[in-house]
């Protein structure tokens, strides 16, 4: 009994370094630096090794963006159950996304837009429909209060998302990625943008600031 419980815990914690190893040089280089001899190199097992804990380096970073969006949801999903408005929540969760995303911009990057295997492609549709699902309860608790425009909410978040990624992509993908003030000024902008595009006209005019118009 003690020595399968050993062998379990060996198998969990090399599974573990793989699966940080991978985010780490995602994170430095995206996809194209996830070879199978250097996330072997940086976990500290042999190449060949690698294989009998996951089917391919596919299955090996599909598992990592699991990870990495089921954080960023859970992230998203606390925010939106705090205390406020809903076009608060709403614009603090799109410009917290913004912050965090320019915070390991490679990895973000990778996450969002980079050309990738099909299998990672497939997961990066689910990491979006994991924020969509979560942006869609605050939207419709918005448009119960009449703060939010009167259209199905799971439609409405799936544009929200798209609207909230696709702006970072050209900064994300620069050689310096936006910084302080900029940074500032592209998340404010973005949850600007965001929030009208949910908002009911008839409410009143748009809420919340743009960080200022010049660049």
């Amino acid at each position: 009994m003690a020595r399968a419980q050993l062998r379990r815990q060996q198998i969990d914690d090399t599974t573990e370094a793989l699966l940080r190893a991978t985010r780490a040089l995602v994170a430095e280089g995206g996809w194209p630096a996830a070879q199978i001899s250097a996330i072997a190199a940086r976990a500290g097992v042999a190449t060949g090794s690698v294989y009998r804990y996951f089917d391919s380096k596919a299955a090996l970073c599909v598992q990592v963006l699991a990870r990495v969006s089921e954080r960023e949801a859970d992230v998203v999903a606390a925010i939106i159950d705090g205390g406020g408005d809903p076009a608060g929540r709403l614009r603090d969760a799109v410009a917290g996304f913004v912050r965090r995303a320019a915070g390991e911009p490679r990895l973000a990057y990778a996450l969002i837009a980079e050309p990738c295997d099909p299998a990672i492609d497939a997961a990066r549709l689910r990491y979006r429909d994991a924020l969509a699902a979560q942006f869609a309860r605050l939207i419709d608790e918005g448009r119960r209060s009449g703060a939010f425009a009167d259209l199905p909410a799971d439609l409405v978040s799936t544009c929200l998302v798209g609207a909230m990624m696709e702006p970072l992509i050209l900064p994300l993908a620069r050689e310096a990625p936006p910084r302080g003030a900029e940074l500032e000024r592209l998340a404010a902008q973005v949850a600007r943008a965001c929030l009208n595009m949910v908002r009911n006209a008839e409410a009143g005019t748009d809420t919340g600031e743009d960080g200022g118009d010049e660049g």
